[in-house]
């Protein structure tokens, strides 16, 4: 167990050291960076107090707290990769739940004239202890549970508004992201599992679930390990401007605001001819980069108007109705002999598309069959 340990503290140490010297570091840079050391100062509490040595006092008490660090750090990364700018008077609201608790155990130890000690990652029991040291643990448990919530939440509205403003959305879907939330969620319930079960319920050594919690941690920094090193805008110093960025503040209206937008039938009608007209003769969306706000000043409709048409009289959302006319057009190229020099992968290209699996999923969803399966069929 000590060397899945060893290898979770490697892995993370790489990632830090990437991130470190990765250039032109923003916001949500420092905040992963922050989540990154926390979760190597969890892993390091955990291989001392197993296999090392005891830790008395106050830095106990910090280092046994570190989750109530490591999952406010996490919401806030995610929050500032979608879109929201995160002030410092958020970041000190956030993360000072993890202040508040170390100040509470460090009163209660003075308190009751304890020497808190961790042991094998968990604090020792004196003897006839005082109730709140069986209950110590609970808002750690608490803490990580309601915040991997808050973060499917704000990734959910991401990918909400990516389908609203963008054609596109490789590397802004975030998927990573959510598999590390998701592995941070099954951590917690795991975590809050194993201890209450050895605490309240002694179904297992406390020592043996502890370690369990550390082991389990190592392997969630590994995998994201490897993982991560290949989403290249993490680590790597690409160009930032290659990615394109969510304007929060700024997005289009919801469906309850379309009532006051002053728009009547005839003239939503007039509009939608009007972007169809565009579509069909100038074909922006052959344009990989197209999103609301460039189809917005192509056409000469406003943003909020180009949205409630698109929603309301073809009742689809931006990347839908982007996508089908891709799909349309990689159709009669496939199906012409004018492009029987260009393979597959070349015509999804050609027509718009960032990737060969997003070509793929869409060209599936709106006609059946896969693109070569469709050729396969017209050559036959």
């Amino acid at each position: 167990m000590e060397f899945i340990l060893n290898a979770g503290l490697g892995i993370g140490a790489l990632m830090l050291l990437l991130l470190f010297f990765k250039r032109n570091k923003d916001q949500s840079d420092y905040l992963f960076l922050g989540w990154i050391l926390v979760i190597l100062g969890q892993i390091v509490f955990y291989e001392v107090t197993i296999y090392q040595f005891e830790i008395r006092g106050l830095w106990a008490i910090l280092s046994f707290g570190l989750p109530m660090l490591g999952a406010p750090l996490l919401f806030l990364y995610i929050l500032s990769l979608t879109g929201h700018r995160v002030s410092w008077k958020t970041a000190l609201l956030h993360l000072g739940v993890y202040a508040i608790y170390v100040a509470f155990l460090f009163i209660f130890q003075q308190k009751d004239n304890l020497d808190l000690k961790v042991v094998n990652a968990y604090f020792e029991f004196p003897e006839n202890p005082p109730l709140w040291m069986q209950y110590y643990a609970i808002p750690l448990a608490i803490s990580g549970l309601v915040y991997c919530i808050w973060d499917l939440f704000l990734l959910r509205r991401h990918r909400q508004t990516i389908v609203a403003l963008f054609s596109f959305d490789e590397k802004i879907n975030l998927k990573w992201v959510r598999y590390v939330v998701y592995a941070y969620l099954i951590l917690f319930v795991l975590a809050s599992f194993l201890i209450f079960g050895a605490i309240q319920f002694q179904l297992f050594p406390i020592k043996n679930a502890f370690a369990l919690v550390g082991i389990c941690l190592s392997l969630m920094l590994i995998a994201f390990g490897f993982y991560g090193f290949r989403q290249t805008a993490i680590f790597s110093n690409i160009d930032s401007q290659e990615i394109p960025s969510l304007d929060i503040d700024n997005s289009i209206p919801g469906k309850a605001s379309y009532s006051k937008s002053g728009l009547t039938p005839e003239k939503i009608k007039s509009l939608a001819n009007r972007l169809t007209e565009h579509m069909e003769i100038e074909k922006p969306f052959l344009d990989e980069n197209l999103n609301l706000s460039i189809l917005a000043d192509q056409s000469e409709i406003s943003q909020p108007h180009l949205s409630q048409i698109i929603n309301q009289h073809f009742e689809m959302n931006f990347y839908d109705f982007v996508n089908r006319y891709r799909v349309e057009e990689a159709k009669q190229k496939l199906s012409s002999l004018d492009f029987v020099h260009l393979s597959v992968l070349g015509i999804a290209f050609d027509c718009g598309f960032k990737s060969k699996s997003s070509f793929n999923r869409y060209f599936k969803k709106y006609t059946g069959v896969s693109p070569s399966a469709y050729k396969k069929n017209l050559d036959e």
